[in-house]
């Protein structure tokens, strides 16, 4: 009876030490990103990463005739490579920002940048880090 009884004990500790060791991975949980673009020492615009929705928020911050562009890169650890996931433009700093959403694979480092762009050209390229 002793003999059963450790038993049972002992598999209802590595039954809750199991549960609670998957349950603190960290590999599970996603993490937001920020970046911010300047020119002249003044924030132009910004992108969020929002893990949870899998969605970017881009924000034109400054009438200087440039536009905001947020990309979202994620890393395909299978493959090696960055992907490039999607991206939003917001190119008028007096109606709000513009969001876009596309599906990363859970648990996939992502890179946000964000620049400026005006024509051809570009300028001020930021990024930041997160996880899908």
């Amino acid at each position: 009876m002793l003999r059963r009884i450790t038993s049972l004990i002992a598999a209802t500790v590595l039954a809750v030490v199991t549960s609670v060791t998957v349950a603190a991975t960290p590999a599970m949980a996603g993490e937001n990103a920020m970046a911010w673009t300047y020119y002249g020492g003044t924030a132009r615009g910004q992108a969020v990463w929002y893990h949870d929705g899998d969605s970017l928020k881009v924000c034109d911050m400054s009438a200087d005739s440039r536009g905001i562009r947020g990309v979202v890169y994620s890393y395909n650890s299978s493959g090696g490579f960055w992907e490039n996931e999607f991206s939003v433009t917001d190119s008028n700093s007096s109606d709000g920002c513009k969001y876009g959403s596309e599906n990363v694979p859970d648990g996939r480092k992502v890179e946000v940048v964000v620049y400026q762009y005006w024509g051809d050209s570009t300028c001020c390229a930021e990024s930041s880090f997160g996880v899908a």
